[in-house]
């Protein structure tokens, strides 16, 4: 009389082609299936993916949903100027609004600085900052304008009327509305009729294919704020974000939600509150060079922004025949 197989040997004996084609197919359906649902929240856009959602992992490295992020060093970023630069095209940053888009214009200079070259921190927060670099024919502008107001409006419009404006513009505001009035349902008010007076010189700069990114505002730590700094809550935050999504979801202009998710995530590391700690500013330095230089550079572990590459006869030929068999 034969002995009963062992749970080990009844196990070997399922393991077979036949069996081993059938998990493959279900890998396969899964795999297919989780890149639909992304697709059917996200969209095919790997670039509003980029911009969109995202997690910290284990390592304090920020990895967005549905696609890759390419970590830039310097001489990764100064290749992708080049090749953009030998191609006659200038790459033109523009970030405008208070001392949070301030922070991201100085992370993102020190970043393209050689390491010789880094003498560069200014003392002066309220002031205009321009960084040229005519070898990669790059220009970075910072411009000083903390409230929604005629002026930075004045400031779209001329935009709106050069022939080559800037490729790239980062912008957005909340802190200073509501510091300045104490928090008043008026100032909120004027904040939303003058964002939708931003609507059509965003649009006209959209057709002239400038890229404009609306910073979502990452929450405060009230527990480190300064006593002036007070009348700001995060509930008064939520409503200017609120607004800004309202009226500009409606424009050509990227609303940024991963900056607020990256500043969230670290916000118990802000030095006052208020600003970002350093890694959190490399992490958004870090996204606006996959969704600028993806295309050109082609990383195999740059995803994001990248245009999908067209299928060659070998993978047709290939395809068919593992469909067929």
């Amino acid at each position: 009389m034969t002995a009963e197989k062992s749970r080990i040997e009844i196990i070997i004996d399922q393991i077979n082609s036949n069996n081993a084609k059938k998990v493959a197919l279900f890998m396969v359906i899964g795999f297919a299936c989780y890149h639909a649902i992304l697709h059917a929240r996200y969209g095919t856009n790997s670039c509003k993916w980029l911009l969109s959602d995202g997690r910290y992992k284990a390592d304090q490295e920020w990895q967005p949903y549905g696609c890759m992020l390419h970590l830039y060093s310097k001489i990764d970023t100064r290749r992708c100027l080049r090749y953009i630069a030998y191609y006659g095209s200038d790459s033109n940053f523009a970030f405008i609004g208070d001392s949070r888009i301030k922070e991201m214009y100085e992370a993102f200079v020190e970043h393209l600085m050689q390491d010789d070259d880094m003498t560069y921190r200014p003392e002066n927060s309220y002031t205009n900052l321009t960084h040229i670099d005519n070898k990669l024919k790059m220009k970075v502008d910072f411009i000083w304008d903390p409230l929604i107001s005629g002026k930075m409006i004045h400031t779209f419009r001329n935009w709106q009327v050069l022939t080559s404006p800037p490729s790239v513009i980062i912008v957005g505001s909340a802190m200073w509305p509501i510091l300045s009035s104490n928090a008043s349902l008026y100032t909120l008010q004027e904040y939303q009729v003058n964002l939708t007076r931003l609507v059509q010189p965003i649009d006209s700069l959209h057709e002239k294919k400038t890229r404009v990114l609306w910073v979502l505002q990452a929450p405060i730590n009230r527990d480190k704020l300064k006593p002036e700094y007070q009348p700001i809550t995060n509930e008064q935050i939520d409503l200017y974000n609120k607004a800004a999504i309202e009226i500009l979801s409606h424009s050509a202009a990227d609303l940024w939600w991963s900056a607020r998710l990256v500043g969230q995530g670290m916000i118990s590391e802000s030095p006052d509150g208020i600003h970002l700690p350093k890694k959190t500013l490399t992490h958004i330095t870090q996204i606006l060079l996959n969704m600028y230089c993806n295309d050109y550079m082609n990383f195999n572990d740059g995803t994001c922004c990248s245009s999908v590459e067209q299928r060659t006869t070998l993978q047709i030929v290939t395809f068919s025949i593992l469909g067929l068999w």
